[in-house]
């Protein structure tokens, strides 16, 4: 074997692909109830539910499912109302409530979340298994993660910790890119918050991968965990564009590139351009078009600036590794606020920003370079508390 094919990335194997891989024993004789979707899927592309009705001694009782719904169908905060599929129910966590109920615990042995996350606070997914997580100490019940690769990579971390948290969109004291996975944030989750309960966490890890390892290099199907999510690119500018959302400017929902999107009717992309130096937008290309937002099914009934036609900026990924997309993202708000006193604020903005940090540095005129250089600090305390399950495999020798 040469030193090329012995460095060579290996297939990443998800917690859901060692299970199967296993027979399915961690299940077999159990009840189970499962928080997962349709994105939820094995190396192959099967999803999780048909995976598991392939193995034996196993009743399935409920599915649970999250924001978009268990189809991963409906659009951003619509709610979703339960289901069956097959014989058995789905239950909504996005709509009349957001827990399992006591009586539906009492019938299931293990709790399984298997949900593709995304690697920004703000998704959603998180807190729903974190508020399972608080129904599953209440009452007694064990859970298993079936951890996946966060399609970020877990080495880079973006975002200050969040000052104020407890919503759905931030709902921990994480960095914006946290650089977790789903079972890592669990076990986060589970001594900051559940310290004090006999909850039990067990995590069925990834195999074959490295923290510095994004989705591309992972060999694994991707399967859009939400409907504006529809390729890894839009999900690594979500990491900046989604505050966009707390802005009266359009994150281009309405388009065939949501996310990868920043505009406005009033807006004037050309000299907004000129203020944005080059180390701000390294490895990502920043151009000015023109677009109309319009309604489409199932992702965007109503986006910002509807059938009116926008000028804006497009944002593109050239280089995934050097990316930093919430620097890219500040940047351009910053020089949208000094060029356009259009440009509103809302309640949401700092909600999903973690508190008021981030407007009130733009607002007082601080430089997108030197506002990142006070978060330093916080992400180095936040490293010594995050529980790392990966780490980097040594260099190949040679």
């Amino acid at each position: 074997m040469n030193i090329r094919e012995a460095s060579a990335p290996r297939t990443v194997r998800t917690g859901l692909d060692r299970a199967l891989r296993a027979d399915g024993e961690v299940f077999r004789g159990r009840r189970l109830a499962v928080l997962c979707n349709r994105a939820a899927v094995d190396g192959t592309g099967r999803p999780i539910v048909e995976a598991l009705t392939q193995v034996p001694d196993l009743r399935l009782c409920r599915i649970y499912s999250p924001e978009h719904g268990f189809a991963v169908n409906a659009e951003a905060g619509e709610h979703v109302g339960s289901r069956t599929v097959g014989p058995v129910p789905v239950v909504s966590l996005y709509g009349d409530r957001s827990q399992p109920s006591a009586e539906e615990l009492a019938t299931i042995d293990l709790f399984v979340v298997d949900l593709p996350d995304v690697g920004a606070r703000y998704y959603t997914y998180m807190a729903t298994m974190k508020a399972c997580m608080a129904s599953c100490a209440a009452h007694g019940v064990p859970m298993l993660i079936l951890d996946r690769p966060n399609p970020l990579g877990g080495v880079i971390r973006e975002g200050a910790v969040a000052a104020v948290f407890g919503s759905l969109v931030c709902c921990a004291p994480i960095p914006i890119r946290h650089g977790l996975t789903l079972g890592e944030l669990a076990r986060f989750f589970q001594a900051l918050f559940f310290s004090g309960t006999d909850l039990r966490v067990d995590v069925l890890t990834v195999e074959n991968w490295r923290r510095d390892r994004m989705f591309a290099e992972c060999g694994l199907p991707w399967v859009a965990p939400s409907p504006n999510l529809p390729g890894v690119e839009n999900a690594l500018m979500y990491v900046g564009s989604c505050l966009l959302e707390g802005l009266n400017l359009n994150e281009g929902r309405g388009t065939e590139t949501p996310f990868l999107l920043c505009g406005a009717p009033w807006l004037a992309p050309e000299p907004v351009l000129a203020e944005i130096p080059e180390p701000e937008r390294t490895g990502v290309a920043l151009t000015a078009v023109r677009y109309t937002p319009r309604a489409i099914s199932g992702k965007a009934a109503n986006p910002r600036y509807r059938d009116a036609a926008c000028q804006g900026i497009a944002m593109r990924v050239t280089n995934p590794q050097a990316a930093r997309p919430l620097t890219t993202v500040l940047a351009l708000i910053g020089a949208i606020w000094r060029r356009h006193p259009e440009l509103e604020w809302t309640p949401f903005f700092d909600t999903l920003a973690g508190g008021p940090w981030i407007r009130e540095q733009i607002q007082s005129g601080c430089s997108c370079s030197d506002s990142l250089v006070g978060i330093r600090e916080d992400l180095a305390a936040f490293d010594t508390k995050r529980p790392l399950l990966y780490a980097p495999e040594p260099p190949a020798n040679g």
